[in-house]
């Protein structure tokens, strides 16, 4: 395996893990919602979006963790866009 591959799926056991993450991101609406845990560093890099969402107070700091709520997404569809 290569050292990208591996790279790819340590990235990978982070999303799908959660452990020592610091953003909470809450989707969807009730009785559909779904909480999925990220790491902030990881979002900022990879998209535009969350670089900007994530520096511009677009979401707010609970007891050491960024709490972001997205509630006009559709869980299924933001599982698909965070991978």
């Amino acid at each position: 395996m290569t050292f990208l591959d591996n790279l790819s799926k340590n990235l990978s056991s982070l999303l799908n893990e959660g452990y020592d993450h610091n953003v909470l991101i809450s989707v969807g609406k009730n009785p559909n919602i779904k909480e999925f845990k990220a790491h902030s560093n990881i979002l900022k890099a990879r998209s535009p979006y969350f670089n900007r969402a994530l520096s511009k107070n677009w979401a707010h700091k609970k007891n050491d963790k960024i709490l972001f709520n997205k509630p006009n997404i559709d869980p299924t569809i933001f599982s698909l866009i965070l991978k």
